[in-house]
């Protein structure tokens, strides 16, 4: 006997009802758009940021694809799974709680015939863990928050935080503070190799039209950086012309790796955000500067991006470290610093 189909989303006589499926579909959206919560397995590898991709190559023989602190994509592991991905500290090796949702974009055989897995994983969006990891059949799992682009634009963001010190991101930036338990928790929950082979931001709601509204100047929407402190939107006007800057130096300086290193990166992270949207700029900015592939011009500034308490707080780390990456490269490629 064939399997009967769900009642949700057929009529009477059997036939399917896309319009109840497009309600549900519609209904996820509102949910995501709306910083909604979720149960995802948990990968530690690196700390990503979104539009990011980033392609890992798996062993013939490492069946389980596994990662840091114990934990791994699965053997089951199919293009389209989400993952919440968290990177760790620089210096110290701590996995931070703030991190991104990832997709399973391909799984292919890697192409010299070794056996070996070619893997991407494209960062989707802002992650949050919200209290510790746990076991569930041996897979790291944990209850997370879709965050917007800072963490002051979603309910209940984390008022622990250690502030941002701008000299961390030379090299020893403390990412994850106290919360060692995370890598504890998810060391200790998985079996070990002996024991195991293997918005919109104002309403949508339509109104009453007012006639004398036609004869009233359209009023220009608020953006977010009409919300910040002048010294953080003076920062934020100032960023696309500092990427201009690096840019040109990483281009004129022969710093790419590779043919049309720095096309690939923009083609995956898109162009530069608009100045109106604060804390999405100063993750591109991250983006660009710490990018995947990696270029090796500039001090790591995801973590701390992720890390930061606000809006303010990520366009200082972003202009910090592609500042110090501009006189860097400045410096290797001769020029004198403008005046």
């Amino acid at each position: 006997m064939a399997p009967r189909a769900s009642r949700g989303g057929s009529n009477d006589d059997g036939s399917f009802d896309l319009s109840t499926l497009a309600e549900r579909v519609a209904d996820l959206r509102r949910q995501e758009a709306s910083g909604s919560s979720a149960t995802m397995r948990v990968i530690v590898l690196d700390a990503t940021l979104p539009g990011q991709r980033l392609g890992l190559r798996f062993d013939a023989k490492d069946a389980k694809r596994r990662l840091h602190a114990g934990t791994e994509l699965g053997p089951l592991a199919e293009v389209g799974d989400t993952f919440c991905m968290l990177g760790q500290a620089p210096s110290s090796g701590q996995i931070i709680p703030m991190g991104v949702e990832v997709r399973l974009a391909r799984v292919e055989p890697f192409p010299d015939g070794s056996g070996d897995v070619e893997v991407e994983l494209r960062g989707i969006r802002r992650v949050r863990i919200e209290g510790q990891p746990f076991n569930e059949n041996g897979v790291a799992m944990a209850k997370v928050t879709f965050m917007d682009w800072a963490p002051e634009d979603t309910p209940s963001a984390p008022a622990d935080l250690a502030d941002q010190d701008l000299a961390n991101i030379r090299g020893s930036h403390p990412a994850a503070g106290d919360r060692e338990y995370l890598e504890e928790k998810l060391r200790g929950m998985l079996p070990s190799d002996d024991e195991d082979e293997e918005g919109e931001e104002e309403s949508t709601r339509p109104t009453r039209p007012n006639p004398a509204d036609e004869r009233r100047p359209p009023r220009a929407k608020k953006s977010k950086l009409d919300a910040l402190d002048p010294e953080s939107a003076a920062l934020a006007s100032a960023l696309p012309s500092l990427a201009r800057e690096w840019e040109r130096l990483v281009r004129e300086g022969g710093h790419e790796r590779r043919e049309g290193h720095l096309d690939l990166v923009k083609s995956h992270i898109g162009d530069v955000p608009p100045v109106e949207e604060p804390a999405r700029l100063a993750a591109w900015v991250g983006a660009l500067i710490n990018p995947i592939p990696a270029l090796g011009v500039a001090y790591e500034i995801r973590p701390a991006l992720l890390m930061a308490r606000d809006t303010r707080g990520m366009l200082k780390v972003a202009t910090e470290g592609i500042t110090l990456s501009i006189e860097r490269l400045r410096k290797s490629n001769g020029e004198q610093k403008n005046t």
